[in-house]
């Protein structure tokens, strides 16, 4: 005769909660604390060594204008800044022929008469990658602005000691509104993860808008040729295909940044952030299951949260569980990304976490549901 076991519904589910929960707490000890607690060392014999700036511009004039001027001023020995106009319809070569008449080390390249079948700016980014006089190269994007005259100084001095990537970060303006905070914890969040990953010698991206490497990697790994077929990836595909355990090293210091102009919408941002999302099936398996463990992790948290406390309201004992490791989880998230978001000057965003968090992982589903449509299509 086949007995049936009743099920403690409450004991389930407080245990579904605390297994995620410390799942989660592993994430932030073993991987998240290496950049909330990292102390950059000083780095000796350091000399600078010449370095091409490499932008894109498509329509972009407006944001030009703007950008060039503090980046053809860097206070730097020996630089040329290459501005690539993709098809541009507007005033971009006028406003670059301007500036060119001032600063004889601004290059321009015009791409209006090129036809090719490379989707977004890989293209373009491997054309002026190739004008390049220089062996460094540092790229960012029109509608971004170096946070000092000293970002050029601190992105370039870690090429020494055999370092061929260098990790940067790029964040938004701050402005008033739920939506610029979403898409500065977007950037936090996502340069905790790199930037900790890296550190952990398992580098996996880094972002376009702040990024350096040698001009010998990028022609050793032929450029973009093995993924030109995809939108995006010229920053996190490359990177994590190039990226050795020696050969990467980060930087945070608030002079090295650049801040970019707010996106226009939200459904601008989030076409972006699908590109990214379908990029991940490119890079390596390891890296792959860890981003992929992560982001179900935190889903699950929060689902696992309002089950546990629908079932176990009634049963005071297995509620206090509940609600402790929540808290103490969700003390632990704060003490991670506040150390980490004191590092990149985003502490207005600190009191917001929990809230943020919340909205970011209901936009993570839906970014997941999107991209396997995208991906199938």
């Amino acid at each position: 005769m086949l007995v049936v076991l009743p099920i403690n519904l409450p004991l389930v589910f407080l245990i579904c909660f605390s297994v995620t929960a410390f799942f989660l707490l592993l994430y932030y000890a073993a991987i998240f604390a290496r950049f909330a607690f990292h102390k950059p060392k000083k780095i000796k014999d350091y000399r600078q060594d010449p370095i091409s700036i490499v932008i894109t511009s498509c329509d972009q004039a407006h944001h030009l204008s703007r950008t060039l001027p503090a980046l053809l001023t860097q206070q730097y020995n020996d630089y040329e800044v290459i501005v690539v106009s993709d098809n541009s319809h507007d005033e971009t070569s006028q406003v670059v022929e301007d500036y060119q008449k001032q600063y004889p080390h601004l290059v321009f390249v015009d791409l209006n008469s090129s036809v090719t079948t490379i989707k977004g700016k890989k293209f373009p980014l491997a054309i002026g990658i190739k004008e390049a006089k220089h062996k460094l190269i540092l790229l960012t994007d029109a509608n971004c602005m170096p946070a000092s005259p000293y970002w050029l100084q601190n992105m370039a001095k870690h090429f020494v000691n055999g370092k061929q990537i260098v990790l940067g970060y790029c964040s938004y303006e701050k402005q008033k509104g739920l939506f610029n905070r979403l898409l500065r914890f977007d950037s936090l969040h996502t340069a905790i993860q790199y930037f900790s990953y890296s550190l952990a010698k398992m580098t996996y991206m880094g972002k376009g808008q702040n990024l350096a490497y040698t001009k010998d990697l990028f022609m050793k790994q032929r450029g973009f040729a093995s993924h030109n077929h995809i939108e995006y990836g010229d920053d996190d595909i490359f990177v994590g295909r190039a990226a050795t355990d020696k050969n990467v090293d980060i930087e945070y210091f608030s002079e090295s940044f650049t801040v970019a102009r707010p996106k226009v919408n939200f459904r601008r941002w989030f076409k972006e952030k699908k590109g990214y999302v379908i990029t991940r099936s490119f890079y390596k398996p390891g890296i792959r299951f860890l981003l992929g463990a992560y982001g179900l992790l935190n889903v699950l948290f929060w689902v696992f949260l309002g089950l546990g406390i629908g079932f176990t309201v009634h049963v005071m004992p297995f509620l206090i569980a509940v609600l402790s490791v929540f808290v103490f989880k969700t003390l632990c998230q704060y003490l991670v990304f506040g150390f980490s978001a004191a590092k990149l000057k985003e502490k207005d965003i600190i009191p917001h976490i929990l809230f943020i968090d919340i909205l970011y992982t209901l936009i993570s589903i839906m970014l997941y549901i999107v991209s396997i449509f995208s991906r199938r299509s």
